[in-house]
């Protein structure tokens, strides 16, 4: 059934399709071969994709499958087992039927095995006994057979001698592409398959697992994402540390974190719905990167803030433009000359990394010299007024929000008690 494609998308979504002169626009749909895999240990924590950890053959998609040591005998599936080979024949069957996961009409080896079981007699399911010999009948009968079955049954001799390890069912599924993460759709239905075919196993027989590329690409894009997220807070978290060491002061501190948070905001928006660049390695291993590329402009000005001893915030602003505005915007502009270089590469790699930071030091320095600077001339703490207690401290003027400021008072307010 095709599947007109929605009016608003557009570029790689849709293709056009002429049929008796009329012009349709379609939506593209993708392949991927799934395997579902019945015996094997899976190596995550969700049983619901089973990843491949050897290496690959030479010249070929799919990884192979090797492994010296065979799994936990609770995890064993024998194939020739009559039981089993009923349940592969109905676990197939679920997934024709269920529409959402569109499979193809290609034929599975157990659908074969089955065909011409009762063709020849024997009858389906397969006796113990007659299981070995009849696939090796049909292997030698029917080359399609022999490629179906070559990567679907493991054991840990050469062929299919010796024990069982595991077995699996490889079907093509096809989706239509959109704009969100086809894939990470994809193995949400497959997913919710598995559990309900797991749900109706015997308790004495192993989870079924799935096994697909295009599943384990969506899980990197997604472990990507979230030890992304993480370096981000945890770069944000020592940022705070350092700040606040650094300044000495509550509120400034506060006033540099926020700064730094609108930053990230800006710079997402340009890169994503701007610049439309997608989410990839170079963001995700510049995040950390990046946040203290932002954070060095700001803290140069809310330092020279602090260590001003001026009371009125009109001229202190005005001091600490006149500090830090020209070696500031003389930093900039050699760092964004600098990087421009990288916007002519002919690397996209490269390329994305000018960009990224030519912008990140453009909204840097608009913020530091004008965001920030309107929220200290508003809102900046002033030196406090000087006493023989707290107004001055080792020829330092102390601030309002210091971190001296507070444990002061906090021994005033006791020794009054």
């Amino acid at each position: 059934e095709e599947l007109n494609c929605p009016e608003d998308w557009q570029g790689t979504f849709c293709l056009p399709n002429v049929i008796n002169g009329m012009t349709d626009v379609l939506q593209q749909r993708e392949l991927f071969v799934v395997s579902m895999v019945w015996g094997m240990e899976t190596s995550t924590s969700k049983p619901s994709v089973w990843m491949v950890e050897t290496e690959q053959e030479p010249g070929s998609d799919d990884a192979a499958i090797t492994n010296s040591e065979p799994p936990k005998g609770s995890n064993l599936v024998d194939p020739s087992e009559p039981e089993v080979q009923e349940w592969l024949l109905k676990i197939i069957t679920f997934a024709r039927n269920d529409v959402g996961l569109q499979l193809m009409d290609e034929i599975t080896w157990i659908e074969a095995l089955e065909k011409f079981a009762i063709e020849t007699g024997i009858g389906f399911p397969l006796p113990k006994e007659l299981f070995l010999g009849t696939v090796q009948l049909l292997k030698s009968q029917s080359n399609f057979f022999r490629i179906l079955v070559k990567r679907e049954i493991a054991t840990d001799s050469p062929g299919i001698t010796g024990n069982f390890l595991y077995t699996s069912i490889s079907v093509l599924s096809e989706v239509p592409m959109t704009k969100d993460s086809w894939s990470a759709e994809a193995l949400a239905k497959w997913s919710n398959f598995t559990d309900f075919v797991n749900g109706m196993l015997p308790d004495d027989m192993p989870p079924l697992v799935l096994q697909s590329s295009s599943f384990l690409d969506s899980q990197r894009s997604q472990a990507t994402v979230d030890s992304t997220v993480t370096t981000y807070f945890v770069a944000n978290g020592l940022c705070l540390l350092v700040i606040l060491l650094f300044t000495s002061n509550i509120l400034l501190t506060l006033m540099i974190m926020v700064t730094l948070l609108l930053i990230f905001f800006c710079l997402g928006g340009l890169l994503f719905n701007v610049f439309m660049i997608e989410f990839g390695p170079v963001e995700a291993l510049g995040v950390s990167i990046f946040v203290g590329l932002s954070a060095n402009y700001s803290l140069h000005v809310a330092h020279a803030f602090h260590n001003s001893s001026i009371k009125d915030r009109t001229t202190k602003i005005q001091r600490t433009a006149f500090v830090t505005g020209s070696p500031i915007l003389a930093s900039a502009v050699s760092t964004i000359g600098g990087s421009a270089f990288l916007l002519a590469c002919r690397t996209w790699l490269l390329t994305e990394l000018g960009i990224l930071i030519c912008a990140i030091i453009a909204l840097s320095l608009f913020f530091s010299m004008l965001f920030l600077l309107a929220w200290l001339a508003t809102f900046g703490p002033l030196p406090r007024e000087v006493d023989s207690t707290i107004g001055e401290r080792n020829g330092r003027v102390i601030h309002s929000w210091d971190l001296i400021n507070i444990f002061l008072l906090c021994s005033c307010s006791r020794k009054f008690r």
